[in-house]
């Protein structure tokens, strides 16, 4: 294996000998500096098929979560009979370390639908139950029960491109949701990248729970006071936002909706 690019430590952008690109993960791969040949006793695993638009999203992972997201997509594979893709490990990844992140900063999201995800998607949910024991024995960190529910969905709904794309009344919404953030926190989106799904994805959840006249309900409100008052830019567009879409929308609303917004412009490097 002929390195590309190094990810992180552990985790390198390959060429194999058919010249197929490859994510190779293994202790210390990511030191072998390119050109250079990966010794094959350091290649503990490999994934083919990546989308390119998640190679960042992975530089940004834990490598210990990212081997936990494998371990729970390889048991979801068996349990469910299902053949999720690579792709898949890393984007439930990402779902994960912020799982962690917002139980760090003690941000408390409470799923209004739990036990309807259960009754619907049984088998799903026990997966889900699964990763917060195995996040809980690898991390020491006891997320909430309703993180269960959060994974069994995001397990339910990979590979269908987020949402159904012929929603084109939503779609033009959330492409002037995008243009808002794009003018008030002065980034330009690439709507192709992984973090621009990642965004629309959310701004669906909240037009279906808007739709709906349902809520997120949280315990949140110092942290909203504390938010608005270290972002006060991401405040603003988040109410820009709001504006647009024309509705009224309460602080846990909001406060996720600025989460979603920092995530965004963070990683489209605008700060």
């Amino acid at each position: 294996m002929k390195v590309i690019k190094n990810i992180n430590n552990n985790v390198s952008l390959c060429l194999d000998g058919d010249g197929y690109e490859v994510v190779v993960f293994g202790s210390g791969v990511g030191f072998v500096k390119p050109p250079s040949e990966i010794p094959l006793e350091k290649i503990q695993r490999t994934f083919y098929d990546i989308n390119p638009n998640y190679l960042n999203v992975i530089s940004q992972l834990d490598g210990e979560i990212l081997e936990i997201s494998k371990d729970i997509i390889d048991y979801a594979n068996i349990k469910l009979g299902h053949a999720y893709s690579s792709n898949a490990i890393f984007t439930l990844a990402d779902h994960i370390q912020f799982a962690v992140y917002r139980h760090q900063k003690h941000i408390s999201i409470k799923l209004p639908l739990y036990y309807e995800v259960g009754s619907l998607y049984p088998k799903e949910m026990k997966i889900g139950v699964f990763a917060l024991s195995l996040i809980s024995s690898s991390l020491g960190i006891t997320l909430p029960a309703e993180e269960a529910a959060s994974i069994a969905l995001h397990l339910v709904d990979y590979g269908l491109k987020e949402m159904d794309i012929s929603r084109n009344n939503e779609k033009t919404r959330i492409e002037k949701c995008t243009e808002i953030v794009e003018e008030v926190m002065g980034v330009h989106v690439d709507r192709k990248g992984f973090n621009y799904c990642r965004f629309v994805t959310h701004m669906y959840y909240l037009l279906d729970r808007i739709s709906e006249k349902k809520a997120i309900l949280t315990e949140n409100e110092k942290l909203f006071d504390t938010m608005i008052e270290d972002y006060p830019k991401t405040y603003k567009c988040a109410l820009a936002i709001r504006k647009e879409l024309n509705c009224r929308l309460q602080k846990e609303e909001l406060l996720y909706l600025i989460l979603h917004i920092n995530r965004l412009c963070v990683r489209e490097d605008c700060y």
